[in-house]
């Protein structure tokens, strides 16, 4: 089974990942870190998931004009675009990262990541 590597901004996702796990909602495959703001990423952090065996990354930040943090959710996301530049590069898939954006407290976009990222890898 392909592990998926999920980075959620803190204010985005009101549930514990663990408890998405154990309702079903996500698939046991992913893997969701929470951070306090997905700015923090660094395109070496999303990079070297990759390294340590996952097969896809996704980040979970804040609406852009929402963002707790004022532009936190703009780093990720152009962080996010620079990682698939360079996973083209490698002739890899860009796919394979992605970004999508939540309303603070919203935790259904962050379960249709993780359920679209793991269809990705399915195949």
């Amino acid at each position: 089974m392909n592990r998926i590597k999920g980075f959620c901004c803190n204010y985005t996702l009101s549930v514990e990942p663990d408890a998405l796990k154990s309702e079903g909602l996500i698939p046991e495959n992913v893997e969701i870190e929470r951070l306090p703001c997905t700015g923090r990423l660094e395109v070496s952090e999303l990079l070297d998931s990759f390294t340590q065996g996952v097969s896809a990354v996704f980040v979970v930040g804040c609406q852009l004009d929402k963002c707790h943090n004022l532009s936190g959710s703009r780093r990720a996301s152009k962080r996010v675009s620079q990682a698939k530049k360079i996973l083209e590069e490698l002739e890899m898939d860009p796919g394979l990262v992605e970004m999508f954006f939540a309303d603070r407290g919203e935790t259904e976009p962050v379960v249709q990541a993780a359920r679209l990222m793991s269809e990705r890898t399915a195949g």
